[in-house]
């Protein structure tokens, strides 16, 4: 049986390759999960330059509820999926770290689906390396931002209809 630093050294092209389009599509949902995050700044401010441009502005504010869920949303699904993928790629590098049939081999080569793990991650999972993929909506990497954009909008909204 080979150890860990052994086998590190003789991945092959096909295993480099298939790390690369993991880490590929990781990134890629990073990136979306940021463009989230700018597209939703730049709608509210854009929807607040509009309620200021008209006469009545007290309840255009509340237009900006929609996009703030909806970004919020968008941001949870694409935290999942990125999560997912590097369950995927955790699981590769376990089978490739492990001794297994062929077949296994081959299945997990093969294998661009996000494995997700809707549910609590046991210890043995997360010695091995996995992560839980629900609750991404109320991830510490999402919520503070969404619920500040909602608090703000809020507070902006109850003091122009006070006034």
């Amino acid at each position: 049986m080979s150890t860990n630093i052994e086998k590190s050294n003789i991945f092959n092209d096909d295993e480099r390759q298939y790390l690369q389009m993991m880490q590929d599509n990781i990134a890629r949902m990073s990136s979306n999960s940021a463009n989230c995050k700018n597209w939703l700044v730049m709608i509210v401010v854009a929807l607040f330059a509009v309620s200021c441009s008209l006469g009545d502005i007290k309840w255009w504010l509340l237009l900006t509820l929609f996009p703030i869920f909806l970004f919020w949303y968008l941001d949870a699904f694409y935290l999942r999926l990125e999560r997912g993928f590097r369950n995927r790629q955790r699981e590769f590098l376990n089978t490739c770290f492990t001794d297994c049939k062929p077949h296994h081999y081959k299945c997990a080569l093969y294998n661009f689906r996000p494995y997700t793990i809707d549910r609590e991650v046991t210890q043995e999972e997360i010695k091995l390396g996995y992560v839980s993929t629900s609750g991404c909506w109320k991830s510490k990497s999402i919520r503070p931002f969404y619920i500040t954009v909602l608090v703000v909008v809020l507070i902006i909204v109850m003091v122009l209809n006070i006034s």
